[in-house]
């Protein structure tokens, strides 16, 4: 066996070397850090602006001047041909999860993206059970009952059948319930058989686990016994996550929980964030992590998130009504008849946290999808009253009112909406709410009354594509292109850019860094092949991202650096 292990050894060493040689050779595109930038129709999002400019001066990453060429160019700074792209500022992500998304992309993928009924899933999750996976546990991710028609719930001796000593967790695709094998359940602590009730723990009638857990206290009581995966793994994950994210054509995050298996994710974050990364990260801690606000161009911490109520495909979200009753929700998503979601806090608790974290100059964000959920965020920040130049956010807003929406906007607070629920499931909307799908996800409603409204993808819930984002939000078509769910609600595509760029800034706190075209501004742009406002959608695609008037740099040394990647071979092979 020693041979064996030699052979590893050296083959390992040759693969560092063959990363190491790609590395060089795939240096970054760089151009002067004076230039000027013309040649393709530039969009700048620019409130008042009467006619877009031809072409625009970059100094030192910083819009300095925008004008005709002619008049640019007397600088003297070279001139760099857009060759036809259009050129937008940097799209904004305000709301995404990337430790969590690196780490799922290597879970095995079950989700209804890829597979189209139960017998599939189930034997894709037989065919791993013996295969890598990044911790001692099998993680499977992307178990989608709305999306896959005939997906009622594994049961415990399914899942001890695929996997009887290994510890083994099935994710939900939104996130908001796990389900468990006997291995798992144990190694987390928890009783096989009680009579005692625990929140999202799901029981028999014997008080027999079934194997199920839902909404965040129970899924993290799961989560928390799993092994972390190698360090330097983990963070070579997530800078190719974040290279994924400029390929995909943004240049900014906002980061809505650091959430993840890693011993410490804010300073990995931090850590990723001083080391000039391709996209710009804006950070909201968890209520239990502790650190500075503040930081650079390029890693900031703004504050806290909060989650008020779950997933309205768990049953989590506390609507107003009870959920539809339909074979959706009893057979498959098994949601009782009468149902109302939870709210997470009581208000008197909220209310105190509230006011101790703004006082602390937090801004805060808070998951909200129900009706009852929404009054209870609405009425703690009022109550903790206004405070100059802080303004909170509530996020995805499923079922927002028109009334709320009057009161977000008077006391001064963003709104973010998760379209990406009408795309992926709006065919089954109207077995989850009824009716009340005419009014799912009004981002209309919101931009019309003035708010500041923003479009947002909370990977990993849905896959990354900021252009699916911004055509959902037009067209508020499903994938199948069966159904248009709340036409009324849709937007024009300048809003719904807007809701990407200088909305999404000033959500960030960043209006007067990022967002727009403008003098004085960060030199971040979002390049298209065709015109986002006008192009044929199915034609439009991103050509490229630049930050601080530079090409985004997205090859493998902007992601596979030295230190992790031979930290990482070291563990693996020795």
């Amino acid at each position: 066996m020693k041979w064996v292990v030699r052979i590893l050894k050296g083959l390992g060493f040759a693969l560092l070397l063959a990363v190491a040689a790609s590395w060089y050779l795939m240096r970054p595109e760089t151009v002067p850090m004076r230039l000027v930038l013309t040649g393709g129709d530039i969009i700048t999002m620019a409130e008042g602006e009467a006619e877009p400019p031809e072409a625009l001066l970059i100094e030192d990453g910083i819009v300095t001047q925008t004008g005709s060429l002619a008049e640019l160019k007397s600088s003297g700074a070279p001139v760099h041909d857009l060759k036809g792209a259009v050129l937008t500022p940097g799209l904004i992500e305000p709301h995404t999860h990337p430790i969590a998304t690196a780490l799922l992309g290597a879970a095995v993928d079950i989700s209804g993206f890829k597979f189209s009924s139960r017998d599939a899933v189930m034997l894709a999750l037989a065919a791993a059970a013996d295969g890598y996976s990044p911790t001692p546990w099998l993680v499977a991710y992307g178990w989608d009952p709305v999306a896959i028609a005939d997906l009622s719930p594994p049961t415990l001796a399914e899942l001890d059948a695929i996997a009887p000593d290994r510890p083994m967790v099935v994710i939900t695709q939104m996130l908001h319930e796990v389900f468990a094998n006997t291995a798992a359940i144990r190694a987390a602590g928890i009783s096989l058989v009680s009579t005692e009730p625990a929140e999202g723990v799901i029981r028999d009638a014997e008080g027999r686990a079934t194997g199920a857990f839902r909404e965040l206290a129970a899924v993290n009581s799961i989560l928390a016994a799993m092994p972390t995966a190698d360090p330097a793994m983990v963070e070579i994950l997530v800078r190719k996550e974040y290279a994924a994210y400029a390929k995909a054509g943004y240049t900014s995050i906002g980061i809505t929980g650091a959430v993840g298996k890693h011993a410490d994710p804010v300073d990995l974050l931090a850590q990723i964030g001083a080391s000039q990364p391709p996209v710009r990260s804006y950070l909201y801690l968890l209520p239990d992590q502790q650190a500075d606000l503040g930081g650079s161009d390029d890693f900031r911490i703004l504050g806290t998130k909060y989650w008020m109520d779950g997933s309205p495909f768990t049953g989590g979200a506390a609507f107003a009504e009870a959920y539809e009753h339909s074979d959706l929700t009893s057979d498959r998503m098994h949601i009782p008849h009468g149902h109302l979601g939870p709210v997470t806090y009581e208000a008197a608790d909220f209310e105190a946290k509230v006011a101790d974290l703004q006082a602390a100059g937090h801004q805060i964000a808070v998951h909200a999808q129900g009706e009852r959920a929404i009054d209870q965020v609405l009425d703690a920040f009022e109550a903790a009253g206004p405070t100059p130049g802080l303004s909170h956010r509530m996020e995805h807003n499923a079922l927002i009112t028109p009334a709320q929406i009057t009161r977000a906007k008077t006391l001064g607070i963003s709104l973010g909406f998760f379209v990406d629920h009408i795309y992926y499931y709006g065919d089954a909307l109207p077995d989850i709410v009824g009716t009340r799908a005419e009014r799912y996800m009004p981002v209309g409603a919101a931009m019309r009354a003035g708010v500041v409204t923003t479009l947002h993808g909370d990977h990993p819930a849905s896959p990354i594509d900021p252009l699916r984002t911004l055509r959902t939000a037009v067209d508020r078509m499903s994938v199948s292109g069966q159904s248009q769910t709340a036409p009324d609600q849709a937007i024009s595509r300048h809003e719904a850019l807007a809701a990407m760029t200088l909305n999404a800034a000033r959500q960030l706190g960043q209006g007067d860094l990022i967002g727009s075209i403008e003098v004085g501004k960060r030199a971040d742009f979002t390049l298209f092949n065709g015109n986002p406002l006008s192009g044929d959608w199915d034609a439009l695609s991103v050509a490229g991202t630049w930050k601080d008037g530079q090409p985004a740099h997205t090859g493998i040394s902007s992601w596979l650096h030295i230190g992790p990647a031979w930290t990482a071979a070291k563990n693996m092979l020795f």
